[in-house]
């Protein structure tokens, strides 16, 4: 599938779910917002280059919107913008500019999401579809993605899913669930394959409010990539790859010991099949003991520790909300494939790049701490968003880790009630490690970046305002093609329809 239908579909998905209504869901509420923001652009290195600085004007208009409906058995959303940018491949090579992979570059930065639900049966059926557009890195170390894509390493992609779910409840003994999910990724770069995922989920749980809870649960999902790659085996043969497979089945409980307390247990085994460089073996048995606490309505707290086919599976977590402040952080150990990681966006803040990987078609063992902070007070907002993710590729034993922290902080007053600023500062690091958890020195390409911006924005009138933004990147790397420094300087006005 092209890209062309993937944008077309996530347009379309608001008649999708409508056209899949009941008649009586059809009398809905709509909510609608329009905006466009023309500006210019300056920047000092737009080759993003350590030794051919080039500066240069690039013009950018970006229209964005937002549309929702609501409806007694339905509702959608859909929200988001473009960004289109002057920058031309022509330019770049006027300028002396050798980064990347010239005719594969985009001259737009989709960031676009939209969601949706449909009660098909009255208590049996219901459909929910979610369908997002944005950007990632084709090589996570080359640097992050950039809307101008100077260097050819940015990757668009589209995603969309849609999932029935049939549920009943048995009287107040239990109650069933049979969940279907399909989701597709679809990628613009020529280096990285389309690919979609099926998965089914069974859930026969308790029903009623009392101490003891249950759970037998089944799971099944397979991973299909459009091009497969060649698989190493350890005596050196290329051979297909083949499509991922994770199933499992096994029994959740729990016991209510108080308000606060609860202890947990799950107990089952997991039939995996996928290719692994060492033949290890991934199926067998698993089990989870835990222990959740939650001390007041507003904090919970969970720990744990459990056992899987790749080792023990410690766990963690916390959250706490306060009237003005939100804090979580977590810890765990699990399976899962780079196209998740890349295209399922964070937790904390969806304006932070998402979580950093490999573009591989293998299974990763992802080993990650995050923590987030958010803050909204009467003077200041504060948004904070930190982790560390230690990722093993099940297929070859090369291991990466990925750090990512950013601090952005808004006051709320500012000289006068027109104007307003932020600053943000944030800084990653990727980090290649061989099979044996050292650093690779076949090719060392550690990167570390540090990005500074300020903005300062002024209000017109009741549909216009200005902002200017001041954009400091230090990129250093152990491969000198991708280091850089560049200071960007960028003047929109934004206009609301």
């Amino acid at each position: 599938m092209s890209a062309r239908p993937a944008h077309l579909l996530l347009r379309s998905l608001p008649f999708v779910v409508g056209s899949s209504l009941p008649a009586g869901g059809l009398a809905a509420e709509f909510t609608t917002s329009a905006a466009v923001a023309p500006g210019i652009t300056y920047t000092d290195n737009v080759c993003l280059s350590d030794d051919n600085k080039r500066d240069a004007w690039v013009g950018t208009v970006t229209p964005s919107g937002s549309i929702r409906g609501e409806g007694r058995n339905a509702d959608f959303s859909v929200n988001g913008s473009v960004q289109l940018n002057t920058l031309t491949d022509s330019q770049l090579k006027d300028n002396d500019c050798n980064g990347g992979s010239l005719g594969s570059r985009q001259q737009f930065a989709p960031n676009i999401t939209a969601k949706g639900s449909a009660v098909l049966i009255e208590d049996w059926l219901k459909l929910g579809a979610s369908g997002r557009a944005n950007q990632n890195e084709v090589n996570p170390r080359a640097g992050g993605p950039d809307s101008f894509d100077p260097d050819g390493n940015t990757n668009t992609y589209y995603r969309y899913s849609l999932s029935p779910v049939l549920s009943r409840r048995l009287k107040d003994v239990a109650i069933y669930t049979l969940r279907y999910n399909y989701n597709e990724v679809i990628n613009t770069a020529d280096d990285l394959s389309n690919s979609s995922s099926d998965s089914w989920s069974t859930n026969l749980e308790s029903g009623g409010a009392t101490r003891v809870s249950w759970d037998l649960f089944g799971n099944y999902r397979k991973v299909s990539y459009d091009d497969n790659d060649f698989f190493l085996e350890q005596d050196g043969t290329l051979v297909p790859r083949e499509n991922a497979e994770l199933k499992s089945a096994g029994l959740r409980t729990g016991y209510r010991i108080d308000r606060r307390w609860q202890v947990t247990g799950t107990y089952g085994w997991e039939w995996n099949d996928f290719q692994t460089y060492n033949d290890e073996d991934t199926s067998g048995r698993t089990w989870d003991v835990g222990v959740n606490w939650t001390p007041t309505p507003r904090t919970t707290v969970g720990v744990g520790m459990g056992d899987r086919f790749f080792g023990k599976t410690p766990r963690f977590n916390i959250s706490h909300r306060h009237k003005r402040s939100v804090f979580s952080a977590s810890y765990k150990k699990s399976i899962t494939f780079g196209r998740d990681i890349l295209t399922e966006g964070n937790d904390f803040n969806q304006n932070i790049r998402n979580f950093a990987s490999q573009n591989t078609q293998s299974p990763i063992i992802d080993e990650r701490y995050t923590v987030g902070y958010r803050y909204d007070g009467r003077r200041a907002s504060i948004n904070f968003i930190g982790s560390h993710s230690d990722q093993t590729q099940e297929d070859n034993g090369q291991k990466s880790v990925y750090d990512d922290v950013a601090l952005s902080v808004s006051p709320k007053v500012f000289i006068s009630r027109r104007y307003s600023m932020s600053a943000t500062i944030s800084w990653r690091q990727d980090e290649p490690r061989s099979q044996f958890n050292q650093p690779n020195s076949n090719f060392s390409d550690n990167t570390e970046a540090w990005v500074t911006s300020v903005t300062v924005g002024r209000t017109l009138n009741e549909r216009m305002s200005l902002s200017l933004n001041y954009r400091y990147t230090d990129q250093q790397s152990d491969n000198s093609f991708s280091e850089y420094q560049e200071n960007r300087i960028m003047a929109t006005l934004n206009i609301r329809l």
